[in-house]
């Protein structure tokens, strides 16, 4: 495995445990399970969402702002609809593949 495909799994696995957690505490892993499911479908099929995620002409702003509307329009939970913003916030969706796998 490459460095860089090192570094995103383990930022993915980070960012991933914390969400289970978060799940865990508010007795909602199915919920996340679903989410998880929904958004893999989501990003086979969407050419846009891949640009979204990977793509370093976005700014802060204008992915968080893009990826709380998807995940509103997807009726993903606010635990994993607030840490997709988070992720865009620092700059981390491009391990959104990653982390959908973890």
């Amino acid at each position: 495995m490459s460095e860089q495909a090192s570094t995103s799994k383990g930022i993915a696995t980070r960012y991933a445990s914390a969400l289970f957690g978060l799940a865990i505490e508010q007795d909602d892993v199915l919920t996340l399970e679903q989410n998880v499911g929904i958004l893999k479908e989501f990003i086979v099929k969407s050419v846009d969402l891949n640009r979204l995620i990977s793509s370093p002409i976005y700014s802060r702003v204008e992915q968080q702002n893009a990826i709380t509307q998807i995940a509103q329009r997807l009726g993903l939970s606010s635990i994993m609809t607030n840490t997709l913003a988070l992720m865009a916030a620092k700059r981390r969706l491009f391990v959104v593949p990653f982390f959908l796998s973890v």
